[in-house]
């Protein structure tokens, strides 16, 4: 078992790299439309999952400070990716939340993902991919960190 954890290991790995080289994201970023940094899809991707946050919730949950995040979102709320409303509790704070023409890109990421896995995977028995799929998805569930979700205002 322990040489199929090790193959395993190194082929995630290099899959992993593969789909977050600056070539994979260049060749994303032109079939999808929207040039942003990889961040920013991951904050869309966390918008999306999770409805509207506060600023603080979504650098927590990234394990980074405020000010990290705060120009990326002023960049996806100035491309109309995000909104930013008040929170009616707390004048002060504010929620972002992901908008239609975000979920309309997201989904354009989501295609051009699929396109390039499928010029990779052609000629691989869908039965094969299928498993694969399985085990992937058991991988991601055992090593979610989201097992606690932040707290929706």
């Amino acid at each position: 078992m322990d040489e199929v954890l090790d193959d395993l290991e190194r082929s995630l790995a290099a899959v992993l790299r593969s789909l977050t080289d600056r070539a994979t994201y260049g060749e994303v970023a032109e079939r999808c439309g929207y040039d942003l940094p990889p961040a920013s899809w991951a904050l869309l991707e966390y918008l999306d999952a999770y409805g509207a946050l506060r600023v603080s919730d979504i650098a927590a949950c990234h394990g980074v400070d405020v000010s990290s995040i705060t120009p990326r979102l002023k960049r996806l709320e100035n491309d109309d990716l995000v909104r930013r409303e008040r929170v009616p509790t707390d004048a002060r704070a504010f929620l972002i939340s992901i908008t239609g023409k975000g979920a309309q890109a997201l989904e354009s990421i989501h295609t051009a993902r699929r396109e390039i896995l499928s010029q990779a995977l052609s000629g691989t028995d869908p039965a094969t991919v299928s498993n694969a799929t399985d085990v992937l998805r058991s991988i991601a569930v055992h090593l979610s960190h989201d097992a606690v979700r932040p707290v929706h205002l």
